[in-house]
């Protein structure tokens, strides 16, 4: 079993940075746009909504993902709109925050995941979302997990993190992340967007397994009002 060892919560992992900024897409003002950034290549695994009515965001990062055989650097997040139900242009728009962010970051745009949520039905303020792209890339540090997890909230009363050391064989290793999410909570991948990482050498395949088997006792089996995510 691993072993949990003491050490002071700085949430910061290595190899990663986070950002969080306003944008403007939230009108009270309140940070909107979140980046993590890997400083190379990374296994990532994802598990997404079953609504049929799948926002254009979770296409766009599906088919990112298996593009790329689960390899990814950067995720971009935007809150105060969801971008769902918004036709072609909404994966326009979904797309062109990835290119956005690659730009922002110097790296290929295959290798960037984008999210949102937030109202469904409205287009995104894109000139305000592109700027706030070009906003947060400058700001990724390894200690601002805490202003990403809240560039992704919605009706949330304040943010979730949580934040894990461990040895195993010797060897010390970070997990980490954040999670939004309080209302249109049903199963297959209650409404939340999750985010995690860690510096534990792992391959695609092993955490898509570990990630399934996690998300089978937990977002796929827990339900507060019934509604299915469109975006999550």
């Amino acid at each position: 079993m691993p072993e949990v060892y003491s050490a002071p919560v700085t949430y910061r992992c290595n190899g990663f940075r986070f950002a969080g900024v306003a944008s403007g897409i939230k009108k009270d003002g309140k940070l909107d746009i979140g980046i993590i950034a890997s400083d190379g290549p990374v296994s990532t695994a994802a598990v997404f909504t079953r609504n049929k009515a799948a926002a254009a965001p979770v296409r766009v990062s599906r088919t990112a993902l298996q593009k790329n055989a689960g390899s990814a650097r950067a995720v971009i997040v935007n809150s105060g709109n969801a971008n769902a139900c918004t036709g072609a242009e909404g994966g326009r728009d979904a797309r062109k925050m990835v290119d956005h962010t690659a730009a922002a970051l110097g790296i290929h745009k295959d290798q960037v995941l984008v999210a949102s949520t937030g109202i469904i039905g409205k287009r995104l303020p894109m000139n305000k979302v592109e700027a706030g792209i070009q906003r947060a890339s400058k700001s990724l540090a390894k200690g601002g997990l805490a202003a990403f997890a809240e560039a992704i909230l919605t009706t949330d009363r304040g943010i979730k993190i949580a934040h894990r050391r461990v040895a195993i064989g010797g060897q010390r290793m970070t997990l980490m992340g954040c999670t939004k999410g309080a209302g249109m909570i049903a199963p297959n991948m209650a409404t939340t967007l999750s985010f995690v990482v860690t510096d534990a050498n792992i391959g695609a395949a092993a955490l898509r397994t570990a990630l399934a088997a996690a998300t089978r006792a937990t977002y796929n089996a827990i339900i507060v009002d019934g509604d299915m995510s469109t975006n999550d």
